[in-house]
């Protein structure tokens, strides 16, 4: 009997472990403790183990470990360091040293079979970016020998980053952010047809920033252990940090925004992304970022507001409560918050519950791993900031063995259907053509996306007579996807009498979407005229339906008829500008306060954009009618005018009020000339003037001095217990730091926002970067040098281009104030090494003065934080 009892408590056993392994029931820990000023929930303790700033290591940004107990870390501008935890009577002690090898500057390390992957990104000379390997060539146990595997074009803030094992432990996958080059030989799963593919001109980002870059972005590839095949996996990122595969064995990763386009219609939040093969995340330049719903690119999994995403890590190994081993932890640079994501299979993808893991402020996270011992090791630093390793362990009253995680079963059939037809991604068939069409009009997302692009991968004459077939709506629209990018005009016409031919009402919301995505892609690949009767017929659809449809309906709509010139459109869509106006539902992409509240560099943008909400829906719709040249009258064009000065009283993201003023340009090319001054009147007049931060400024009463860093110091450790905050914030505007710098929600965006320069930066390094601002330029803010045949230099940052011109900002102080560069008269391009900002600034100002406005830049702008 007790045989039979022990046997079934064994049965019973295995069978809670499986279902445990299956089930993921488990909640998160809801009450929170505060240690050290880090917040995570109870029962987790945190500890900092070691301060590398402190050791003059550098800030460190990358992390691994080996199978021996070490620990290795790059320095994001340096060298690459072994570490090992000890113990020293009670206390933890980390015995660090560097490697002595010729290579640094490692956003991503991998070890695997006793070698060290470093993927750099590099602004050295000395080194180029790339894949390299580092191995103990002597066998005496240290690594000491660099082998190139591969370099790339490409470096800075979105230049290549991180590099993780594949889950059969037999290649590594690298993410490259969108700055960086796909190098000409790599090839793979991503159909090498992407472009803009935005149906009406893009307005390129009026600070300049990635103007010059063009599909496909943020690019994801994989490769063996030497570097030699390598195969292109996903694109359409913007500057993903961290990839990283979960229990199911997919890959994730986690996408950055771009804070100047807050209150954008534009503007896609920091987002989890499951990354299938051949996939396309739809970053574009400027304002011609895809739309979530667009059939040709697949959204993220979770939005999660705004941030600066680094390191992304799946919590298997972990000694953690069950709920905090199944996930995946997302960590945000700006916001000093790291997330948990729960992830539950749905379909072939997943759903993703996110909650709060770890905030602190400042805790500028970099990247984590998972330690032998099963506590979770991570990072801060990054930009040269003060950088620490900290440990996360649990000693709270939850069982917290390490699982044995494998794959789900849930969702697993869906995933297999997935993956066979990604394996056409590699190996294509003709044979498998109905396969493929056949999943066109699957209820996932994911596979009908896979099944496009397995499709595509396919000779175009193996199934370009599709079309004709009988098909249902779905499949129907993503063969007009794939004739669009891979077709002739004759067949794009073909597939455009398909679409029309359809019952477009009966189709329900998302359906609808993907057919007009369709009409729009094949609209704007065409490489000639449309024939006027098709147009008419897709004005006779899409007319009726206009603002008698959802939002994403209208305002997808609204761009296709302003491309086809429907003057009927201009009364109705004003009418809609005017009346409705409410902004409801348009705030929940965004941050909440207590998590905004965590970043003075970023949160004040949002909460005041918070307060002040710009009516998205309505800038999408005057930026397609500023193309719409047909229709207008001498009222509408008035009142036309007149909203852009209602929108110009809204608060937006750094580039917001730039932004409007581009599409009021825009809209003026198509106004008579005689009446452009007038209407650009009637903008200014109803536009509620933005503050002069210039007012009543009192000039420095010196005698000034030719400061040096060190003459600056000195002055400052003088006279800074008698530093005065309004005099600094006054020499602040004095010496015009506010007409290209922003502090606590004023001043320019020409250079880099300053209000938490005093977490991050000592009175030293700000006495350099005013002093010898070449120093050290951020590439964001990085001018070039246009020389020009006949031997002139032109200096600046594209703003924007076309096939005869490239238009350049010129001054740091004023945006706005561009020349053109003839594409025909220029022989050459360099970045400068001579930074927008001049030095000498300073030199007007006596010793008081220069540390009343450091002590002003130290408190971010905010009295209450004065250091005394």
């Amino acid at each position: 009997m007790k045989r039979i009892t022990l046997l079934l408590l064994s049965i019973i056993s295995v069978l809670f472990y499986s279902c445990n392994q299956d089930s993921d029931n488990e909640t998160p820990i809801i009450e929170k403790v505060t240690i050290d000023d880090i917040t995570l929930p109870r029962g987790f303790v945190i500890s900092k183990l070691y301060e590398p700033t402190d050791n003059e290591q550098g800030s460190w940004v990358s992390i691994a470990k080996d199978d021996k107990g070490n620990f290795y870390a790059s320095d994001q501008y340096g060298s690459i360091y072994k570490s090992r935890l000890t113990k020293s009577g009670e206390k933890d002690v980390l015995e660090v040293h560097k490697l002595d090898v010729n290579v640094g500057l490692a956003q991503g390390l991998l070890y695997h079979n006793n070698e060290l992957f470093a993927l750099v990104n590099s602004n050295d000379d000395k080194i180029q970016s790339g894949l390299y390997k580092i191995i103990d060539s002597n066998g005496d146990g240290e690594l000491d020998s660099v082998k190139t595997l591969k370099t790339v074009n490409g470096n800075g803030e979105h230049g290549p980053h991180n590099i993780v094992l594949a889950p059969d432990g037999q290649s590594m996958f690298m993410v490259f952010g969108n700055h960086t080059d796909i190098p000409s030989d790599v090839h793979g799963r991503v159909p090498e047809v992407w472009d803009e593919d935005n149906l009406l001109p893009v307005i390129k980002d009026p600070s300049g920033h990635a103007n010059s870059r063009k599909a496909p972005g943020g690019w994801v590839a994989q490769t063996d252990f030497e570097g030699k095949n390598w195969t292109l996996v996903t694109v359409g990122t913007r500057n993903t940090f961290d990839i990283a595969f979960n229990r199911d064995n997919e890959l994730f990763g986690f996408d950055s925004d771009m804070e100047y386009d807050l209150g954008m219609p534009w503007y896609r939040p920091i987002r989890l992304n499951h990354m299938t093969s051949g996939a396309d995340f739809g970053w574009r330049t400027g304002t011609g970022k895809f739309k979530d719903f667009y059939p040709d690119n697949l959204s993220g999994i979770a939005n999660l507001g705004q941030g600066s995403p680094t390191g992304l890590l799946d919590g298997r190994g972990l000694k953690f409560p069950a709920y905090y081993q199944k996930g995946l932890y997302l960590s945000d640079w700006s916001y000093g918050t790291m997330y948990h994501a729960k992830l539950t299979p749905n379909g072939s993808s997943f759903d993703a519950e996110v909650t709060e893991f770890i905030s602190g402020v400042p805790l500028p996270i970099t990247n984590g791993v998972v330690g032998d011992d099963g506590a979770f090791y991570f990072l801060t630093g990054g930009r040269r900031l003060e950088s620490a390793l900290y440990r996360v362990t649990y000693e709270g009253d939850l069982p917290s063995e390490a699982l044995e995680l494998k794959e789900r079963s849930k969702g697993k059939k869906q995933r297999r259907l997935r993956q066979e037809l990604e394996a056409l991604h590699v190996a294509p068939s003709a044979d498998k053509v109905s396969f493929i069409v056949k999943n066109l009009d699957h209820d996932d997302r994911a596979i009908r996306f896979s099944a496009r692009v397995a499709l595509e991968h396919l000779d175009y004459k193996h199934w370009k007579d599709e079309i004709k077939n009988d098909n249902s709506a779905e499949a129907t629209v993503g063969l007009s996807l794939a004739i669009a990018r891979h077709g002739d005009d004759a067949t794009r016409i073909e597939a455009l009498n398909a679409l029309v031919e359809m019952d477009w009402q009966s189709l329900e919301e998302s359906k609808k979407l993907d057919f007009i995505r369709g009409i729009d892609l094949l609209l704007l690949r065409m490489e000639g005229s449309l024939p006027n009767d098709l147009q008419g017929k897709i004005k006779e659809i899409f007319l009726p339906a206009y603002l008698a449809s959802s939002e994403a309906v209208n305002m997808e709509l609204c761009k296709i008829l302003s491309f086809l010139q429907v003057e009927e459109i201009v009364e109705l869509t004003l009418h809609e500008m005017e009346t409705n106006t409410s902004t409801e539902g348009m705030k929940e992409i965004y941050l909440s306060g207590d998590i905004s509240n965590r970043s003075e560099q970023y949160g004040k943008d949002v909460e005041n954009m918070l307060a002040n909400m710009p009516n998205q829906r309505n800038i999408s719709y005057a930026m397609s009618l500023s193309y719409l040249q047909k229709g207008w009258s001498t009222s509408t064009r008035e009142r036309y005018f007149k909203w852009f000065g209602d929108a110009l009283q809204k608060a937006g993201g750094k580039q917001y009020l730039n932004f409007i003023r581009a599409i009021q340009k825009t809209a003026l090319e198509n106004v008579p000339e005689k009446e452009q001054d007038y209407l650009s009147e009637l903008t200014e007049i109803a536009a509620a003037r933005r503050p002069d931060y210039m007012k009543d400024v009192k000039q420095p009463q010196g005698p000034g001095i030719d400061w040096t860093v060190e003459l600056l110091m000195s002055a400052y450790e003088k006279n800074f217990e008698n530093a005065n905050f309004e005099n600094g914030k006054n020499m602040f505007k004095a010496s015009l730091c506010i007409s290209c710098h922003s502090m606590n929600g004023e001043g320019g965006s020409t250079g880099p926002e300053l209000t938490t320069i005093g977490s991050r930066f000592t009175v030293g390094a700000i006495g350099e970067a005013i002093i010898n601002p070449s120093g050290t330029i951020g590439d964001r803010y990085q001018y070039s040098n246009y020389h020009m045949k006949n031997g002139s230099v032109i200096t600046g940052i594209e703003v924007d281009e076309d096939d005869e011109n490239i238009e350049v900002s010129i001054s740091a102080f004023a945006a706005g104030v561009t020349t053109k560069v003839r594409k025909d008269r220029l022989e050459s391009v360099e970045l400068s090494k001579v930074s927008p900002m001049p030095a000498g600034l300073a030199n007007r100002l006596n010793e008081q003065e220069i540390t009343d406005l450091i002590a002003y830049m130290l408190s971010g702008g905010n009295k209450n934080k004065m250091k005394k």
